[in-house]
């Protein structure tokens, strides 16, 4: 196991501990759902290190976390938009949009290659759930403490996270040519996202522990 501890798996394991300790154990609460997804995203991680070491096809695992990734995530922000909209029908909308680009990249170059467009159109679907959740925290009434709101949080993360990845994606070809060390400057910056991401959204399960007592 600690041969195929990076950087990356390394905080998306702590992550997933933190979650398991945590997290709410209510079913009628979407948050639960994140432990199981953050073990695939282990497992997933650690399946695409043995692949590539084995210099196999490694982007085919990937494929079948995105599709995780974009029910699971839909779900946990219609859970959030549902504390103040009724939003069904957007993430159903959003996730159909996402389903349909999947089926094409699947057909166009199969199943061994990962579906570029398909992470970057949910990368900003995301982001675009982000600010909306945001423009809806603002306009909310209600008195919260950001500092402790576990929403507030994760949402924080994942923007950070799209955002920034996104961002990577459109400057790729600047940013490759950067060498530091033994990778190029994107790696580093992937690196510097996952950690960003992996530690809000920890930090969100703590608090959400936090409102349980």
């Amino acid at each position: 196991m600690l041969q195929y501890l990076t950087f990356n798996t390394g905080t998306e394991m702590i992550c997933f501990l933190v979650a398991l300790f945590c997290l709410p154990g209510n079913i009628k609460q979407v948050w639960p759902v994140l432990i199981p997804y953050l073990l695939i995203i282990c497992m997933t991680e650690f399946a695409g290190i043995y692949l590539k070491r084995l210099h196999h096809p490694n982007q085919w695992p990937y494929n079948i976390l995105l599709i995780v990734q974009i029910v699971i995530n839909s779900l946990m922000f219609m859970y959030l938009f549902n504390q103040y909209i009724k939003s069904k029908m957007v993430i159903i909308i959003g996730v159909l949009i996402l389903f349909v680009l999947y089926a094409y990249e699947i057909i166009n170059h199969g199943f061994l290659l990962f579906n570029t467009i398909t992470y970057n159109t949910m990368s900003v679907i995301f982001i675009m759930y982000c600010f909306y959740y945001f423009y809806l925290l603002l306009n909310d009434d209600a008195y919260i403490k950001l500092k402790y709101s576990a929403n507030f949080w994760w949402v924080s993360g994942a923007l950070f996270f799209y955002f920034g990845s996104t961002a990577v994606n459109i400057f790729r070809g600047r940013l490759s040519p950067i060498i530091i060390g033994e990778h190029n400057l994107a790696y580093y910056i992937y690196i510097l996202l996952n950690i960003m991401l992996y530690g809000l959204w920890s930090y969100s399960f703590i608090c959400k522990n936090a409102q349980q007592h």
